[in-house]
């Protein structure tokens, strides 16, 4: 099972499942990415910057470099989480300034560790 880490201030590692894209790999290891568009690949929260790995997910796809390019987030270390698919061992930063604390009554103690974050 491949290896993914999420690198952040509540970043998460772990293994999971062949072929689940980096936001449901997040949701399995309990890292709240955010996903405005629910996972439609219809905004850029749920960006990351691929630190290593980055053959390790699947090839971007016409969508998801259209929506990069409307952002001006063209370099080839950004993915969509809702759109790249975990192949293998993949590290992912993801950038504070596009995190923010989640809110849900879904994310439990995650809200609360973070109380104070801007």
């Amino acid at each position: 099972m491949p290896r993914v880490s999420f690198l952040h201030a509540q970043g998460r590692s772990g293994e999971v499942e062949s072929n689940l894209t980096l936001l449901e790999a997040a949701k399995m290891l309990g890292f709240e990415l955010n996903h405005d568009c629910g996972g439609n690949a219809s905004c850029t929260t749920c960006r990351v910057e691929v630190q290593m790995g980055g053959d390790n997910l699947s090839e971007i796809d016409f969508d998801e470099q259209d929506l990069l390019d409307r952002e001006a987030l063209s370099e080839p270390w950004h993915r969509l989480g809702c759109q790249a698919r975990v192949l293998g061992d993949v590290v992912v930063r993801v950038p504070e300034t596009k995190w923010v604390q989640p809110t849900s009554a879904s994310s439990g103690e995650v809200g609360k560790r973070g109380a104070g974050l801007p």
